[in-house]
């Protein structure tokens, strides 16, 4: 069966400094025309569901999302310099997993991310990892507000082009990730290259909690051994 290796961008992939909230800021003046006063929580979320919540923590509503995220896609665009201007950068051992998994019979990877498509394909572009990835099965926060609802939107796509359902293992680094395996009943492999640690990670449920992603072979192997550890 076909391993499909499903990445998370932000605090997995790269470290964006930040990039995505100031295009928030700026979309949310454009679309608002005042200036976004109360912040919300990030980490693992979609973006879908952040955009809601910042409109309702700044005294707005839904009928104001489609506006904020087709700016937000559109100032990514227009700022991307400001990426890796400002600090944004791929994380250590990145590279090298995802070049060793390429090789490795039998496996597609992509990603699976809270982004929406266009501010996640931006910050994809920045660091050369868009032609590294097949994102015909890739899953974006545009997809659907709750992470683990975005697992069975990669899955059809996957079953669609390939007429055979996938083995799915989720790559992450936030509770979210996990909760988001066991909901789908993937495998996954959480990493502590964001903001949580391995014990944090490890009490959300992870069977398998890695450091960071710079031992390639430890990696590689996580991932290819990796089993469902829940079901719908």
């Amino acid at each position: 069966m076909t391993r499909l290796v499903l990445w998370d961008i932000d605090g997995t992939l790269i470290d964006a400094a930040g990039f995505g909230s100031r295009v928030i800021e700026r979309a949310f003046l454009q679309v608002c025309g005042a200036p976004l006063l109360t912040s919300v929580p990030l980490a693992g979320r979609t973006d879908r569901a952040i955009n809601l919540d910042v409109l309702a923590a700044n005294g707005r509503d839904e009928a104001d999302l489609a506006a904020l995220c087709q700016a937000i896609g559109v100032l990514a665009a227009d700022h991307r310099d400001d990426l890796t201007a400002g600090g944004g950068r791929t994380l250590p051992g990145v590279v090298e997993a995802i070049t060793a998994l390429a090789v490795a019979p039998d496996v597609v990877q992509s990603v699976l991310t809270g982004n929406l498509r266009a501010l996640g394909l931006v910050k994809l572009g920045a660091f050369g990892l868009l032609e590294r990835l097949d994102l015909e099965v890739a899953a974006f926060g545009d997809d659907h507000e709750i992470r683990a609802h975005l697992v069975e939107v990669a899955r059809e796509q996957f079953r669609s082009r390939e007429a055979v359902a996938p083995e799915v293992v989720l790559v992450g680094d936030t509770p979210l990730d996990v909760e988001a395996a066991v909901i789908a009943g993937t495998g996954v492999v959480a990493v502590a290259t964001g903001r949580y640690s391995m014990a944090d990670l490890t009490a959300a449920g992870a069977p398998v909690v890695l450091p960071d992603l710079t031992d390639t072979p430890r990696v590689t192997a996580a991932i290819l051994a990796a089993t469902p550890i829940g079901s719908t």
